[in-house]
């Protein structure tokens, strides 16, 4: 998703992570660092805050987090959510701030479910998870012996799909 923002002009790309210890937060990070880098765009830890510091339903640390985003010198031109119910929030927060999706700031989440991505206002762009893929390897995986024995992760690549809440910048 980020390679895509990227394209679409954007070089201020915040990322709001998930829980730490959630095995998708590292590696979601190690990916959004790995597209700057060959955009060749320089990391600015500054642009990666915890959205959700632990599996409870107190907002106030998302708050905070989009609060120090904003604040930045050169706050982002987009947010890139954990999840999409993490983008839902952050809708909210920012319009609470005054902020208009995307015409101010863009929006993007992770996970694509239609029911939020879909009836947000501006629509979210948002990447899948493929679960049946996923779940399909994995079957695939637990019946091949080498596989299993080797400790191999596989990459299960999900889509983006652009809807109305990242804006292209000239």
């Amino acid at each position: 998703m980020v390679r895509q923002i990227i394209r679409h002009g954007h070089s201020r790309i915040a990322y709001l992570t998930l829980q730490p210890g959630i095995e998708a937060t590292p590696l979601r990070v190690a990916g959004y660092r790995r597209a700057l880098a060959d955009a060749g765009i320089a990391f600015d830890t500054g642009l990666v805050q915890t959205g959700y510091p632990d599996f409870g339903y107190d907002s106030t640390p998302l708050v905070e987090a989009v609060v120090k985003l904003l604040a930045l010198p050169q706050p982002p031109t987009v947010i890139c959510c954990g999840n999409d119910e993490m983008a839902v929030r952050v809708y909210g927060i920012l319009r609470t701030r005054g902020l208009r999706v995307p015409e101010e700031i863009s929006v993007a989440g992770y996970d694509n479910h239609s029911a939020i991505a879909e009836t947000l206002f501006p629509p979210l762009t948002s990447t899948g998870l493929p679960y049946l893929r996923m779940g399909a390897l994995a079957a695939d995986m637990l019946f091949a012996e080498e596989v299993r024995q080797s400790g191999q992760m596989l990459k299960v690549v999900g889509e983006t799909i652009w809807r109305q809440s990242v804006t292209t910048l000239k």
